[in-house]
């Protein structure tokens, strides 16, 4: 499992814990009051619960102030990643080309007659020729599938890479593989604003093949053919 990661109940919570700064000085009175308990008794002295009731309220609210969004991102990525994440498979197709990639050299090499894509605004065909890479421009691409790349926020503190293969005449999605990218809460985020110590978000792979990637889930779905033209 992740580092900052803490499995309760089947359900993923992601935080380094650096909350418990702000709840230590709390839990310590409360410590402290409870400590004072047995040693009032022993000194024969009144006790007095209200150091004990109000510091063990103080410590509940801050751990509920630090950790609440900490328990909210938990249920959301959880659904989100059985939802989402990883690579799903619906139909794979043959195809001498695709739209949306930016080169040809390492496609031809798999099988691919020639690729697609745009370059600002201009529609770009990239192919072979005489073995070297080269491109022109053209008023329509002739690809069948396109590669989509989406990367968005699908709630404040969970971002999803996804990509996923289409057949452009109807939309049907052929395959799509994703990643979420995951930020801790507010008091983690806090103390690396603060600190400038470097963060690196959780993820979540889901079942497949790891890191969402281009390439592979083209190399999955789409199987080269040759076409006379």
């Amino acid at each position: 499992m992740d580092a900052g990661v803490f499995e309760i109940f089947g359900t993923r919570y992601y935080t380094h814990g650096f909350g418990l700064l702000l709840v230590a000085p709390f839990a310590f009175w409360f410590i402290v009051s409870v400590i004072g308990v047995p040693i009032r008794l022993l000194e024969r002295k009144p006790l007095q619960w209200y150091g004990v009731v109000v510091s063990a309220f103080c410590t509940f609210v801050m751990l509920i102030v630090v950790f609440w969004d900490v328990y909210q991102i938990g249920q959301q990525a959880a659904k989100l990643c059985n939802e989402k994440a990883g690579l799903h498979v619906y139909r794979t197709a043959e195809a001498e080309s695709f739209l949306g990639a930016a080169g040809i050299r390492g496609w031809a090499e798999y099988g691919f007659e020639f690729t697609e894509g745009e370059s600002d605004k201009d529609k770009i065909r990239y192919f072979m020729e005489n073995g070297k890479p080269t491109y022109k421009k053209v008023d329509e691409f002739l690809s069948e599938y396109e590669l989509l790349i989406t990367r968005k926020k699908l709630t404040p503190k969970i971002k999803i890479h996804q990509y996923q293969i289409i057949e452009r005449s109807n939309s049907e999605i052929l395959g799509e593989t994703a990643h979420l990218r995951i930020d801790g809460g507010w008091a983690d985020m806090a103390f690396y604003g603060l600190t400038g110590f470097t963060y690196t978000p959780w993820k979540c792979k889901g079942d497949g093949m790891g890191d969402a990637s281009p390439i592979d889930i083209v190399k999955v779905v789409l199987k080269p053919i040759h076409k006379q033209r």
